[in-house]
Formats: structure tokens, sequence, C-alpha cells
């Protein structure tokens, strides 16, 4: 489901004039050039009816979107929103039945020193798709 995510957020012109193709699962890599975007899966399983499992996943999927500046943060934020939200249709050979913007944080990372201070923007989606193999 990750990579289908990172799939439609790559293929979309405005996302990657704003951070090429620094869309990462997991981390970002230490050092590397800013704003970037990391997606981390923070909780779902099958969805189940009365008779078993329905045949859909559920997700909850954190997207930080960091920057250099509060604005690029909320920049490229703003990009991923408009590229998700609300979603169906099928990315990365995953079919997306829904996505959801749940909720939004605006947060700031210290460094050593306040020239190492990154912003970041974290937003969480619900993300159904179709079960593999339904």
């Amino acid at each position: 489901m990750e990579e289908g995510l990172i799939q439609r957020l790559l293929s979309d012109g405005g996302l990657a004039a704003l951070v090429g193709s620094r869309v990462h699962a997991g981390s970002r890599p230490q050092g590397s050039a800013l704003p970037a975007v990391v997606l981390h899966r923070i909780g779902g399983g099958p969805l189940y009816a009365d008779d078993g499992e329905a045949g859909l996943d559920e997700a909850r999927v954190q997207i930080d979107c960091w920057g250099a500046s509060y604005g690029d943060a909320k920049m490229v934020a703003r990009a991923v929103t408009a590229r998700l939200s609300a979603f169906t249709g099928a990315a990365g050979g995953v079919m997306f039945r829904y996505v959801m913007l749940d909720a939004e944080r605006d947060l700031r990372e210290g460094g050593a020193n306040a020239a190492e201070y990154l912003f970041r923007t974290s937003l969480d989606f619900i993300v159904w798709t179709e079960r593999q193999g339904s």
C-alpha cells in the first residue's frame, strides 16, 4: 500500500517540482536535501463484517512533510493533501477505495543549534484498500 501512495505522490508534477524524488518510506536519510516527504504506516488491518473479513484493509498513514522553513513544510503538505485527499483509484498495483485526511499537526524539530531546526507538518490519512487477491 505504501508503494502505491508513493507512486501517486511522485506522479504529481506540482509535488515533484517541490520535492523531486524525495518521497521516502520510514525515514528521511540523514542530511538529505529538503523539502522532503516521509510516510509511516502507524496502524491498521483488515476490516470485518458479520461473516468475516470484508475484503478491505484500513490503515492510518502518517505523512511527514519536511522543510527548512515553516512555509516550505506547509507548501509540501498542501500539495500532498491535494494529491491524496478523497482519492479513489489504482496506483502502484493497489486499488484504493478511499483516502481521507484525518489530522494535521505543525511541529518543529530541534538540532544542535538554531540553524539545524527543521519544520514538519504531519498529516494523518485513513486509507482503505482492497485486499490483495480479493
